[in-house]
C-alpha cells in the first residue's frame, strides 16, 4: 500500500477514535442542544463530520463538490444535519459514511495519487496526494467544537 494512504488510514483511525471518545461523553440531554440558534448541536457536528466523509471520497475519485458556494454549501449542509436527532442515527451514519472513505482511499491506484483533484469553492486544483488526510484533519477540526460545547454545558473532564 501506498505510505501516503498508509499515512491518512492511521490518521482517519484517530479521527474516528476521538469523534467516538467525545461523542459518547455527550449526554443524552444534551444531542440536540448548541449555544446558539445557528450553532451546531453534538449531533449535527457528528453528521457533518460523516457527510464531509462522503464528499472528499468522491472528490478523490473525481467528482466534483456539488454546491458552487460556501454559503450554499453551508445550507445544504445544516438541511441534511438538522434531519438527525439522535446518537445512533448520526452514528450509523458515520460508521457508513467512514467506510466509503476507508474504501476511497485503499482503491486508489498510484496513478491517482500523482493526478491532480478539482478543489471546491473555486479554490483551484490541488495533487491528490496533499490532500489523503484533509478528511481526517476536518473531523478534528470539529471535534474541537465537540470539546467546546461540552465546556458550555460544564463538563470539565479531560476525556
Amino acid at each position: 500500500m501506498n505510505p501516503l494512504v498508509e499515512s491518512a488510514l492511521a490518521e482517519l483511525e484517530q479521527a474516528d477514535g476521538r469523534l467516538r471518545r467525545a461523542f459518547e461523553k455527550t449526554p443524552d440531554d444534551r444531542l440536540l442542544w448548541s449555544p446558539g440558534g445557528t450553532a451546531r448541536t453534538a449531533i449535527s457536528l457528528v453528521a457533518h463530520c460523516a457527510y464531509s466523509l462522503g464528499f472528499i471520497a468522491e472528490l478523490f475519485h473525481g467528482k466534483p463538490y456539488p454546491a458552487p458556494t460556501t454559503e450554499q454549501a453551508d445550507a445544504e449542509h445544516l438541511a441534511r444535519e438538522n434531519a438527525f436527532s439522535t446518537r445512533a442515527e448520526a452514528l450509523a451514519l458515520w460508521d457508513a459514511k467512514l467506510a466509503e472513505h476507508r474504501q476511497a482511499l485503499t482503491s486508489l491506484t498510484e496513478e491517482q495519487i500523482a493526478s491532480t483533484v478539482v478543489l471546491p469553492f473555486n479554490l483551484g486544483q490541488a495533487p491528490l496526494s496533499m490532500i489523503l488526510n484533509v478528511g481526517s484533519r476536518h473531523t478534528h477540526d470539529h471535534m474541537a467544537q465537540l470539546d467546546y460545547l461540552q465546556t458550555t454545558w460544564g463538563d470539565r473532564s479531560w476525556n
